[in-house]
Formats: C-alpha cells, structure tokens, sequence
C-alpha cells in the first residue's frame, strides 16, 4: 500500500437503497468529517471511496457490485470500503472480488474510522461475520448525521425487523428488531436543527415497532412535534399495524407532520400475502387506507407492490389488480420478485416465468402512473406549504410539499431562498409528481 494511502484525508460516499442506509452514510460521513476528513461528492477524486451497498433484491446487488468495480476503475490507487447488507449478506471472496480493499458489515459502520489507513487495518480483510447483540433493546448512535446539500436530513429511530416476510432478506443484513434511545433521537433531532435543516425524515427498517420506556413511534412524534423552530417531519416507510391509527390522528392534530404515509402492501390478494407472510389482509389494509383518507385531508399514500411471487396465477393477478385499482395509491412502486437465497420464497413451488412477471410490471406500472398523475390533478387550486430546495434558470424554485409533490414556481422577483417554505397554490400537472404552482403572499 503506498504512502498516499495512509494519508487518507478526502473520503467520498456512495449510497444505494433506503432511506435508511442514507441515514447510515450521514452518521459515518459526520464522524469522519469531525476527525479531519474533508467530504466531497461522489466522482471527485477522494483517497478513501465509500459504498454503502443495498442486497434487498438481485437488481440492487449486482448495482452494489457495479459500484465498487467503476470505483476501483476510476481511481486504482483509492481505498474503497464496500459496506453495509451486501457484505452482511454475500460474504467473502464474492464481495472481495468486487475489488474492494474493505468489506463493512451493517454492526460494524460505525468503526470505520477505526478501520482506514493509518488505524492498524491489514490491507485485503473482510469484515468478520455479523454481531447484532441486544435484541429488543435499545441503542445509541454517535454523532449527527452529516448532509452538507439537503434541506432535509433522515434521523435513524429504528433497527432490524422481526417479521420475517418469506420473500424478505433484510432481517439477515440488518438482524432483530431494536430501537434507538429516545433521548438519543431527540439529541440528534435538536442538532440536525442547529445544522440548519428544516424536514427529519425519520427512517428504519420498521419503525411501526419503535419502541423504548414504554413509548412507541405515536409518542415520539408528539415529542418531536414540540422541539423548538420552524421544523416538519416526514415518515418514512411504515408498516400497517396497531399504532398507525395513532399515527394519522397526530398527522391530522400536527401541522408540522407531513400528509404523507408510504405503507407497503406488497401485493392485493390474499392467498399470496400469506404466502408472502404478511401481517395483514386486503380488508385490513383498505381500512388503514380509509382511515387515513376520511381524518387527513389531501394526504399522499403510496406503496409497494411485489409481482411474479411464487404461486402468483392469473386469478391472483386479476385480483391484486382489482385491489390496486380500489386503493388508487397516489404513487406506487411496482417490484419484480427477486429471489433471494436464504429466504422460504427462494424454495417455495410455483416460480413464475420472467416474461410473465415482466407483462405484469407493466401492466401495474400503466396503472400506477394514471393513479399518480389522478392525485397531482386533484390538488390544483390547492394551497401546498413546499420546502424550497432548488432554483434554476429561468427564476425557477423547487422543492417537496408535505404531501409529496415536486413543486415548481416561479420567482422571477428572487424572493424565495432555499431551505424556505413558502406557500404555492397548484395550477397546472407536468407529470404524477412534479406540479406548478404560483406563490401565495
């Protein structure tokens, strides 16, 4: 290893997957900054590269792998680390031969520091096998997230699942379910503030399970709701379950919780969602729709739906369709299954033919599009508060409204800065998620 490389001073990220492997890169890009790292963007020339990977389905593995093999083609002499649920997932000389000097697994991000140039580390290990201790407890995470270009920052609340969803490899790379310290949560929270930032997005694997002290994901909101400034926050991805009527009672009191839900039905017909092990019925999940629907108002639902699953027929299909057309999700995500070795669905009978599946992600898609362009239609001539973002030429602001519209609007006065909200009513659709909107004084 040459000398340069144990003067690793510009380290760089690279993030693939969920909102909360971003939340990961913040905490470890912060505590490498706070140690004398200068953090540039990804494609900058950097003596320590970063990839937090994503394995969730075989697409976003080979992506990961992707990753590392241009990183090490674009700057041979670098130190790059592979981190995160490939590497929990797909040990050893596969991950290793990606051309990775590193490799990270999810319980070990928050040593790398300790792992770089310079700190005792033996050039070409791997990470050793995954610890994740203290299930059900609580945890703490170091530091504060780091998001130098971004109004918004993700506030990681949660760990692990227990669900156990057949199709679903996540709880290997990620292990059981825990959740972070609630005086941890609120300590960040205010720091993230001080940064500057505007919208917390709070992120986990399943943060409907957050539990610490007898307090659940409800009762965390309601103290977030009180932290001092001009502040909103977000959900990310949550699972239907008992706290969620909670949830969207304190979205309906709270002006400053997003109308947004993401909640993940995975598919619209019964039979396969206890194949899938799901938690839920179809009716169940209408009723959490409706719920949401008739005491939150102009509030943004959308989720995730898996096709080809094994045992998927056409009858199945029909009728997932069916439902989806019932739900009319303001956006939805359509996902070919991806089998995933060590999961029950990988073994499961009835595998279903690519060209089929293929036929029908398209067909969800076309609808999902029609649902989504439906919602951005039925809020022209409403008043949306946006969290201004971006500006470009022509006098041009943009940025997110609560309920998830990308928001364009003119400001050819340049009254508007970013990191401000402003309030835009709606006037014309560009496509499902992107509207114009003229300033309301």
């Amino acid at each position: 290893m040459s000398e340069q490389r144990h003067r690793c001073r510009r380290a760089s990220f690279h993030t693939l997957g969920c909102r909360l492997n971003q939340a990961d890169t913040g905490l470890m890009s912060d505590d490498l900054r706070r140690h004398g790292y200068e953090i540039v963007p990804w494609g900058q020339d950097a003596d320590v590269l970063v990839i937090n990977g994503c394995t969730v389905t075989g697409p976003a593995t080979q992506k990961t792998r992707q990753a590392v093999r241009g990183a090490r083609r674009r700057c041979s002499d670098a130190f790059i680390v592979l981190a995160g649920c490939p590497v929990d997932v797909a040990r050893g000389e596969e991950m290793m031969g990606t051309g990775a000097d590193l490799l990270l697994p999810n319980p070990g991000k928050g040593k790398l520091r300790s792992c770089l140039p310079g700190s005792g580390f033996v050039q070409g290990m791997a990470a050793s096998s995954p610890i994740f201790d203290g299930k059900g407890e609580s945890f703490v995470e170091e530091g504060c997230g780091y998001y130098p270009e971004r109004t918004r920052a993700n506030l990681k609340i949660q760990e692990g699942c227990d669900f156990s969803c057949s199709y679903c490899i996540v709880p290997v790379a990620r292990g059981p379910a825990r959740s972070r310290r609630w005086d941890d949560i609120l300590r960040e929270a205010r720091e993230l503030l001080d940064n500057g930032h505007r919208e917390l997005v709070m992120t986990g694997v399943n943060i409907a399970t957050y539990r610490d002290g007898g307090r659940d994901l409800a009762d965390l909101v309601d103290e977030m709701c009180e932290l001092p400034g001009d502040l909103r926050l977000r959900l990310s991805s949550t699972e239907p379950g008992p706290v969620l009527h909670r949830i969207i009672d304190t979205m309906a009191r709270r002006d400053n919780v997003c109308r947004f839900l993401h909640l993940p039905i995975q598919y619209g017909e019964d039979g396969i969602l206890n194949l899938m092990n799901r938690r839920y019925s179809v009716a169940e999940f209408r009723e959490f729709v409706a719920h949401a629907r008739s005491v939150v108002d102009s509030v943004c639902i959308g989720s995730d739906v898996i096709v080809g699953f094994p045992g998927e027929d056409e009858r199945a299909f029909s009728r997932c369709m069916e439902t989806m057309e019932e739900l009319a999700f303001d956006y939805l995500h359509v996902f070919t299954y991806s089998p995933r070795p060590g999961t029950a669905a990988a073994d499961m009978p009835g595998q279903v033919e690519g060209a089929t599946a293929s036929v029908r992600h398209r067909r969800l898609s076309a609808l999902a599009q029609e649902q989504s362009i439906g919602f951005a239609e039925s809020q022209v001539g409403k008043d949306l508060v946006v969290l201004i973002e971006t500006r470009r030429e022509g006098n041009i602001v943009a940025g997110w409204s609560d309920n998830y519209l990308r928001v364009e609007i003119g400001d050819p006065d340049n009254e508007v800065s970013a990191n401000e909200f402003v309030t835009a009513r709606v006037t014309q659709v560009l496509s499902g998620r992107r509207v114009v909107g003229e300033l309301v004084t």
